[in-house]
């Protein structure tokens, strides 16, 4: 009796390790699917920091390629899938991971390490810290991987392998086409630009130390206050040094530019009414098809009132071509090209603002064209989206990513009992 409780308790205790392990992998993947550029910028940042050239062509597949393999490892180890063959691949994947953050927290190149996209942010230390644990965990998960129970039986598993493998990329194409389904960043739907960029009364601010840099003898030491030494030390300099980091808001960096240099970043907030940003962080690179497109836009912004910038980080030669092509009369302002990288993952991609309230987001496929500007804004669904539009969203994402696996599970269960 005794051997049999503690066999039941040791089945538990792995099958609670494999579930947490394949929810982890299955959300790392997944939250990285909702936004794969993201995880490109991120790769391009590492590759930066390490000095290595790398196509952007290679770094969209390396993203694919890490996306697709998080998620399905996940998927097939809850599912109960190939399980010696899923486990060795996980353990493999943290065996190289492993080291590699460990190198990145010593080093320290990038401070966010992006494993869970924007919907988690770990620091270095974190995101070593956490794979150490999995590796064990799976290390552990294997040895007794006799002990996994199955979700679905031996026949029916390679559709669950299909249909995660095809929905993950099917989503991944829909997020890089459009935009985010879900949008861990600062910049959603909905969000008030003034009121995240605030620091509360209240909030904690940074606490720096004084440090006094005093040679002796030839030999320079620091010092704080509390072990200042005496008079037979001679002053250098004195330094301060972060102990404690305050309140940072959501957006912290929301800073416009005229081409001139002057800053107009209130002056485009506080604008009483609707402003459009089409914002492209190259022009160089924007897409072309687009010139009419934005033409009709800002015909459409001027005839209504209504404010219009084109939003970007290129130097002048780009604007002053861009402009040449175009023939566009609109605005130009100056942003930094990371604030609008995230700003919005298109290029060119529209942005519209009420009382510096975002209240539409668009990629360059989907900005509203000509026939979509005849009502005046108030009244055009083509250009304010609500929140029942988003939340109708996500739940036809997460009907179509995750429901079918449910259905074939049931299916499954189904079936063996009518063999049986």
């Amino acid at each position: 009796m005794e051997n049999k409780s503690v066999h039941i308790a040791s089945g538990i205790t792995i099958n609670a390790l494999r579930f947490a392990l394949a929810l982890v992998f299955a959300f790392s993947g997944f939250v990285k699917a909702v936004d794969p550029m993201g995880t490109v910028y991120k790769m391009a940042d590492y590759a930066d920091a390490f000095g290595l050239a790398v196509h952007p062509g290679i770094l969209l597949l390396g993203a694919w390629a890490l996306i697709a393999v998080e998620y399905v490892m996940g998927v097939a180890l809850f599912f109960g899938l190939y399980r010696r063959f899923y486990l060795w691949l996980m353990i493999i994947f943290l065996g190289v991971m492993t080291p590699l953050t460990l190198v990145l927290a010593l080093t320290n190149p990038v401070s966010d390490c992006g494993c869970f996209g924007d919907a988690v942010v770990l620091t270095n230390w974190q995101t070593f810290g956490k794979n150490v644990v999995l590796l064990l965990m799976a290390v552990t998960v294997l040895v007794y991987h006799k002990r996994i129970w199955r979700v679905i039986s031996e026949r029916t598993q390679w559709l669950i392998f299909v249909y995660a493998l095809a929905s993950i990329a099917v989503f991944m194409r829909y997020n890089m086409r459009h935009l985010p389904v879900l949008d861990f960043r600062p910049y959603a739907i909905g969000t008030s630009i003034t009121e995240s960029m605030t620091i509360p009364d209240d909030a904690p601010q940074d606490e720096y130390e004084t440090l006094f840099v005093l040679e002796k003898d030839g030999e320079q030491r620091t010092f704080t206050f509390d072990d200042y030494p005496d008079s037979t030390w001679t002053f250098v300099k004195r330094e301060s040094r972060l102990v404690s980091k305050g309140y940072v808001p959501p957006i912290a960096d929301f800073h416009l530019s005229t081409l001139d240099g002057e800053d107009v970043t209130w002056d485009v907030l506080d604008y009483p009414g609707y402003t459009f940003l089409v914002v492209s962080h190259e022009l160089r690179r924007a897409n072309e098809g687009m010139l009419d497109v934005i033409n009709d836009l800002y015909d459409y912004a001027k005839v209504g009132g209504h404010q219009f910038y084109m939003l970007t980080s290129s130097n002048a030669q780009a604007i002053a071509q861009w402009t040449e092509r175009t023939g566009a009369s609109y605005p130009y302002l100056n942003a930094d090209d990371i604030l609008l990288k995230t700003m919005v993952r298109a290029n060119p991609g529209l942005i519209v603002l009420k009382d510096a309230t975002i209240v539409g987001k668009w990629s360059t496929v989907d900005i509203p064209r000509d026939e979509q500007l005849s009502v005046r804004i108030e009244d055009n669904a083509a250009l304010v989206v609500t929140p029942h539009e988003v939340a109708a969203r996500r739940i036809a994402m997460a009907f179509w990513m995750f429901f079918p696996l449910l259905l074939l599970v049931a299916v499954d269960r189904v079936g063996g009992k009518s063999k049986e």
